[in-house]
C-alpha cells in the first residue's frame, strides 16, 4: 500500500501542473470567447466545447457560469435577450438561453431579409419629367411587401438615399 501511494503521488506531481495551465487555458478561453462575426449556432458550440473540456479535466461548470459566458460573449445587438435572462426572478437554464438566442437571431435575419426585399423606391423626378419640376419625392409603394412592416427608401437632389423602417 505504502508503495502504491507513492507511485499516485509521483504522477499527481508529474501531470498535476499539466492539468492546471490546462484548466487555466480552458476557462480563459472560456470567458474570452466573443461571437464576433460567427453564427449563434457556432458561437455556441464553441462555448460548449470549452465548458466539455474543463469537464474532461475534471471541472464541471455551473449553469450560471456557461451561461455568464455566453451572455458576456454576446454583442449588442442582443442586448434585448441578455437584460431579459439577467432580470428573470427564476433562472434560465442553458438550454433556455440557447433556444432564445437561437430564435433571436432568426429574427433578427428575418427582419432583414424582409426589409431589404420590401424596400419601396421613392424616386425624385427628374427636371425634364412633363408632370412636375419641384424637388418634393414622391411616394411609390411596392407590391413586393406581404407584411405590415416595410421600409421607405428616399431620394432628392439635395440629399442621399436613406432607409427608414416602419414596423
Amino acid at each position: 500500500m505504502d508503495t502504491s501511494a507513492k507511485i499516485w503521488k509521483a504522477v499527481v506531481a508529474l501531470y498535476g501542473s499539466k492539468t492546471t495551465s490546462k484548466l487555466m487555458f480552458y476557462r480563459r478561453t472560456l470567458h474570452s470567447q466573443r461571437k464576433g462575426e460567427m453564427s449563434m449556432k457556432d458561437f455556441l458550440v464553441k462555448i460548449k466545447g470549452c465548458c466539455d473540456h474543463l469537464a474532461s479535466c475534471g471541472e464541471i461548470i455551473s449553469e450560471h457560469e456557461h451561461i455568464t459566458a455566453i451572455l458576456n460573449g454576446l454583442p449588442p445587438d442582443y442586448e434585448s435577450v441578455i437584460t431579459i435572462v439577467i432580470s428573470s426572478q427564476v433562472p434560465y437554464t442553458v438550454q433556455g438561453v440557447v433556444s432564445m438566442l437561437l430564435d433571436a437571431e432568426a429574427r433578427q435575419q428575418l427582419v432583414s431579409t424582409e426589409i431589404s426585399s420590401s424596400a419601396n423606391v421613392v424616386s425624385h423626378q427628374t427636371s425634364d419629367s412633363t408632370v412636375s419640376n419641384d424637388p418634393i419625392p414622391s411616394y411609390q409603394p411596392s407590391s413586393m411587401s406581404t407584411t405590415g412592416s416595410h421600409a421607405v427608401l428616399w431620394h432628392s437632389s439635395n440629399t442621399t438615399s436613406g432607409v427608414c423602417s416602419n414596423s
